[in-house]
């Protein structure tokens, strides 16, 4: 492995990765302003395209993402960019991965489809095993340094990832894949395009898709190795109007039935083997997500058009989860809390005709629920000489219900079993005769809330060009403003923890202190033992605050400034400015505490921001093309996030004010229409600029250390060449130490993985078109053993869980067109 490394990074030095750079709008406008401004040559050097704008940019087109793994994420096959690095946990991946952009983690980059949000709207999490099938993308993009001026996230404090859809066709035509790989992977693709029907040429496609394959981990003693299950449905109706306007809509529907896969502790890794899964059969983490994306354009005149882009979401998904309860003592929660109210007592819970059980297995999952509704609306207009101005709206509307309907686990024959199965993947969610009732007749629940995100934006952006367009300018400011308004059914600890609560009942056995807290009864025997277990807090005197309903807001003017000058034909310079807002999460919100005048508010409310600078150079040739750009930073209140499985939670850290520089170097030359060879290198360097308290009395001694989970190093490298019918793929990538803890004191080795692919084009016949084809591709080819995805802590001794990459994974497809 150190000789690929020391190719690949001499490879870099001399030629890089090309990555250009150009403004993304984020609705139906996008194509038509950038032929208006951008006026760059859209034809690139291997995978990724030519740009030109204020932005370090790569973008690549279905050429390249149809050379990858068939069914693979967008996620994965953007890990070409400078700047920008995914750690996938599957090889296929299904099972989810890390985002990490110039510092940043996924909550913080914003990920669109066809300018639709898909950042989640409670904990803005980027759920990469989600994404649009492969072969129905575009194109995609990574912006590495500010989002856009357009853009309705309330999270994104630098980077964009976005990809657009396919476009239908004015001809019929039926395309089909099928794949089959290792760990019995078995995938099938089937898309059907109508051509232009009807009177009016309406135009669609329809399209499906079907995975499912095996987990590459081991379990220390598996009941059964795991399976990973996915089903895609896709559709696209477009509607050609007179006059260049159209309208139409999208549909996206993805069901996701997988076996989560664990970050492990280094312990564990040790004692178990390099490739072990502490997730039992119960772990499961289903997801049903859809969406309706409507979009058109409307041209008024030579000089003005505008957008509407109206949006639905729906999400439903957990982490899975078991834990245990008691029909003897009369457990309130689940595993992790020992909370009783002993006049509870006597619940026959798992059916055996008597309430003595002390220990009844139970499914427990967080479910989230989410319904999302949103509209974008851009208006264009363009100036004699060319000069554009562009202004517009849009509105985002979350409403996400958090609940955890507890349910037994069964055998084969539907009857309680210690060691069964889920009843249900979504626990007592969508049934209520499942569902774990007390003697109070409530449902026993591990969480129960409700929360409305709102966001508004507003923007105003103006592009022109100077010195006989030598000089392009881009100027925009964007009013951003996020409300959530929370509602908590439960009791919860006036920590400011945001714990889980430990009552979720309809009953109140507490004692109200009059100041919007409640402690319980002590003369009720709460616990069966004398003393509280160890680690856990004493009920008897700790005060706990009752349901409640408050909201927190955040809002902030952010300006943005981007600036071109061509040189000469094949030289540019390029520099942007830009300031953004991040917006707590919702599981933050929750964190809260009563002040002394009663009132419920957030612990921790301050959101995080960012100003960035950027300053690249570009060289365009017809077989060369380079860039280099540096970049800094400042957040103020960063925050540092890490996901805890065993509570489905993100649990963040505030490190206070950070600084981030870095240099990205870049290059693609095509020395013959039959090669071409890409690469890239990026340095990226953190620094926490103070101390942090931790609690009420702990510090952590955090200045002048550097943020966790980031590569000091990346690089790339890759190729494509073709001989008569066939095609040769190579590419590598190169990812530098990373800490894996605040203080620093703990950090994973570097690593090395290398994908390629082989396609050979079949000869036509008289049925197939253009486009038959069979490809055989091989991932992580030198079989590296390497850290990906980390869950990062504040120390060593905290135990920071990774989860490990996928081993030498090969796989065979067949696509065919007609």
């Amino acid at each position: 492995m150190k000789f690929t490394k020391s190719i690949i990074l001499a490879g870099t030095a001399l030629t890089g990765l090309f990555v250009a750079s150009a403004a993304l709008a984020q609705s139906t406008a996008t194509e038509e302003v950038e032929v208006v401004v951008v006026k760059g040559a859209k034809k690139g050097l291997g995978p990724v395209n030519k740009e030109t704008g204020t932005k370090t940019k790569t973008a690549i087109g279905q050429d390249y993402i149809s050379a990858q793994s068939a069914g693979q994420t967008i996620a994965e096959t953007l890990n070409l960019a400078p700047g920008y690095n995914f750690t996938n946990n599957d090889p296929y991946g299904s099972s989810g991965g890390n985002v990490r952009l110039r510092g940043l983690d996924g909550s913080r980059v914003s990920l669109t489809m066809d300018g639709v949000q898909l950042n989640d709207a409670g904990n803005y999490a980027i759920y990469t095993n989600q994404q649009l099938d492969p072969e129905l993308i575009q194109s995609a993009t990574v912006i590495t340094g500010a989002t856009d001026v357009d853009s309705m996230t309330a999270s994104a404090s630098g980077g964009t990832v976005s990809y657009n859809t396919r476009k239908t066709s004015d001809t019929f035509g039926v395309e089909a894949t099928i794949s089959t790989g290792s760990f019995n992977y078995n995938r099938q693709f089937l898309m059907l395009n109508t051509g232009s029907v009807g009177p009016f040429g309406t135009q669609a496609w329809f399209a499906a898709s079907n995975q499912n394959y095996d987990t590459f981990t081991i379990e220390k003693s598996p009941t059964d190795n795991g399976k990973l299950k996915k089903q895609q449905y896709n559709f696209n109706i477009y509607q050609p109007l007179a006059n260049g306007s159209y309208f139409g809509v999208r549909g996206n529907y993805n069901e996701n039935r997988n076996r989560f896969i664990f970050g492990q502790s280094l312990a564990n890794f040790a004692a178990n083997g390099k490739y072990y899964n502490s997730a039992g059969i119960n772990n499961v983490n289903p997801s049903n997500t859809g969406n309706i994306r409507g979009y058109s354009k409307w041209v008024i005149s030579d000089h003005f058009f505008f957008t509407v882009d109206p949006t639905y979401q729906y999400v439903m998904a957990n982490g899975g989860g078991t834990g245990g309860i008691s029909e003897v003592d009369g457990k309130m929660s689940v595993s992790g809390r020992t909370f009783y109210y002993s006049e509870l007592a006597g619940v026959d819970i798992d059916g055996d005709g008597k309430a003595t059980n002390t220990s009844v297995s139970i499914y427990n999952p967080n479910t989230t629920v989410t319904n999302r509704y949103s509209i974008t609306s851009t208006g264009v207009y363009t100036f004699t000489r060319g000069d554009v101005i562009r202004f517009g709206a849009s509105f985002d509307r979350g409403r996400t219900r958090q609940s955890g309907e507890s349910t037994l686990v069964v055998d084969d024959n539907g009857n309680y079993n210690k060691n069964g199965i889920y009843i249900d993947p979504f626990g007592g969610r969508n049934d209520e005769s499942i569902r774990i009732i007390g003697k109070d007749g409530s449902t026993h629940e591990r969480r129960y809330r409700f929360s409305l995100a709102n966001v508004d934006t507003f923007f105003l952006e103006y592009r022109g060009h100077f010195l006989e367009d030598k000089l392009f300018v881009s100027l925009g400011v964007k009013q951003q403003k996020m409300e959530r308004d929370l509602n908590q059914y439960c009791y919860s600890p006036d920590d400011g923890s945001g714990s889980y609560a430990p009552f979720c009942t309809t009953r109140t056995p507490v004692i109200d202190n009059g100041n919007g807290t409640v402690v319980f009864d002590p003369t009720k025997p709460y616990l069966t033992t004398k003393n509280p277990v160890a680690g856990q807090p004493d009920i008897k005197h700790t005060a706990f605050i009752k349901p409640y309903h408050t909201n927190v807001d955040f809002s902030k003017t952010l300006p943005s400034l981007g600036l071109t000058y061509k040189i000469t034909d094949a030289n540019q310079v390029y520099v942007n400015y830009s300031e953004a807002l991040s917006a707590p999460r919702t599981d933050n919100y929750y964190g809260v505490i009563v002040d002394d005048t009663g009132v419920v508010k957030p612990a921790n409310p301050l959101p995080e921001t960012n100003k960035t600078i950027e300053l690249g150079y570009r060289f365009t040739s017809p077989t060369f093309t380079a860039t280099a750009d540096v970049w800094a930073q400042k957040y103020e209140n960063r925050i540092v996030s890490s996901y805890d499985p065993d509570s489905d939670s993100y649990f963040d850290r505030n490190v206070g004010n950070v600084d981030l520089k870095g240099f990205e170097a870049s290059a693609a030359w095509a020395p013959t229409s039959s090669l071409s060879v890409f690469g890239g290198l990026t340095y990226t360097d953190t620094e926490i600029l103070s101390d942090y308290a931790s609690g009420a009395t702990a510090t952590v001694n955090t200045k002048g250390k550097a943020l966790p989970e980031v590569p000091d190093w990346m690089a790339t490298l890759g190729m494509t060449y073709k001989l008569s019918d066939f095609t040769f793929n190579l590419s590598g990538k190169y990812v530098g130490k990373r800490f894996a803890t605040d203080l620093n004191d703990l950090e994973t080795p570097d690593y090395t993985v290398v994908n390629g692919s082989v396609r050979w084009d079949l000869p036509g016949l008289a049925f197939l078109k253009p486009g038959t084809y069979a490809q055989l591709n091989v991932i992580n080819l030198t079989d590296e053993y390497y850290y990906g995805s980390i869950s990062s802590t504040v120390a060593a001794s905290n135990k920071p869980s990774f989860n490990v990459g996928a081993p030498r994974t090969v796989m065979l497809s067949l696509h065919t067109a007609f």
